[in-house]
């Protein structure tokens, strides 16, 4: 809850600026409750500087509904000064996202930081030691069933920015925002890279037809499976989970294969009322582990698709394949196990980086 985090909504709202960073950099900073913010404005988790920065602002700011923001309804005053990214919520306190980027003299994007308004995750222990992991989706701002708030972002694999998601539990409708949207470019060259992707963060990458399948450019079959990285390692510069969470490991060794004990199918109940899947028993003991129908954006265009029918979850652990586990309300393709797939952008869901940064 926010008292559990010293972040009580009837704190002083002009003169005490919480440091959000403070006992971590990263991507993207949890929000509970109005006030005044400030971060350091660093590469994900990493330290490290992002160049030299002229300014800072919105890039967008969304509820996850069908409700346009106006600017400034989520995040505002947003200011760069004195090595830090300052900037408040609105005194009536909502729930939603934003990306926040830094800007060098030029007005190029240096990096940009997810900010996520919602009450504090609570992270859920799944059975055989597999993992504790978040009760939501990234992005959400609700863990509860049939919500639409449980739907959460969209990510593509290995960067650390979202998409918006869908607006409604039952068809493929985008949430609305502050910002129009670019329009999806082809991967090549020049724009497949992490230097375009970290310069254009709100432009889907779609797949080169004969190539890897995926939005980061080589020339041919491989791509480098390093962009986010397994528990073994240290956290990615690129991870998009607030600090303390990480991307979760997948594959046989996975969260999800340990959790069930098995990479085998696994056939649970799809809910027809709230779309989506409770693994309350099969992942761990909560009495609700919500797994939502929130579709994905489709490799060759970004589009939403596929809400109401199913989920992409991405893992670090891309194997064979690129996605880590999938949930179907069609029952022949639920499986708890990694499948062979393309790079589509999933929803992401974290879980502790157990000290490693």
């Amino acid at each position: 809850s926010c008292h559990e985090n010293g972040l009580s909504p009837d704190s002083q709202y002009d003169d005490n600026v919480i440091d959000l960073s403070e006992l971590g950099t990263a991507n993207c900073y949890i929000v509970p409750a109005r006030g005044s913010y400030q971060f350091t404005p660093a590469k994900g988790n990493s330290g490290e500087s992002v160049g030299e920065i002229a300014s800072a602002e919105v890039l967008w700011e969304t509820y996850g509904t069908d409700v346009v923001p106006k600017g400034g309804d989520l995040v505002k005053n947003v200011k760069y000064e004195n090595g830090v990214i300052t900037f408040k919520t609105p005194s009536s306190y909502k729930e939603g996202n934003a990306v926040i980027s830094a800007k060098d003299a030029d007005g190029t994007i240096l990096w940009s930081w997810h900010i996520w308004l919602t009450d504090q995750p609570e992270g859920q222990v799944y059975y055989n030691n597999a993992g504790t992991v978040m009760d939501r989706n990234l992005g959400a701002t609700s863990a509860t069933p049939g919500d639409v708030g449980a739907l959460g972002l969209l990510y593509q694999w290995g960067r650390k920015d979202p998409f918006l998601g869908s607006s409604s539990i039952s068809s493929n409708i985008t949430a609305r925002s502050t910002l129009a949207w670019p329009s999806a470019v082809s991967s090549d060259s020049n724009n497949g890279t992490i230097e375009y992707v970290t310069a254009n963060p709100t432009t889907f990458i779609t797949s080169r037809d004969g190539g890897n399948s995926d939005w980061y450019y080589t020339g041919s079959y491989t791509t480098d499976n390093t962009r986010w990285t397994e528990s073994s390692g240290p956290k990615s510069i690129y991870d998009p989970c607030p600090a303390g969470w990480r991307v979760p490991d997948g594959s046989e060794n996975g969260v999800w294969s340990r959790a069930t004990g098995t990479s085998s199918r696994l056939y649970p109940t799809f809910d027809d009322t709230r779309r989506g899947f409770d693994f309350s028993g099969l992942f761990g003991a909560d009495k609700i582990i919500w797994y939502p129908s929130s579709g994905y954006l489709h490799i060759n265009g970004g589009h939403v698709s596929y809400v109401d029918n199913g989920a992409f979850y991405w893992s670090a652990s891309p194997g064979r394949s690129d996605v880590a586990w999938w949930a179907s309300a069609l029952p022949w393709a639920t499986t708890a196990c990694s499948i062979s797939t393309c790079r589509r952008t999933a929803t992401r869901i974290c879980l502790p980086s157990s000290g490693i940064w």
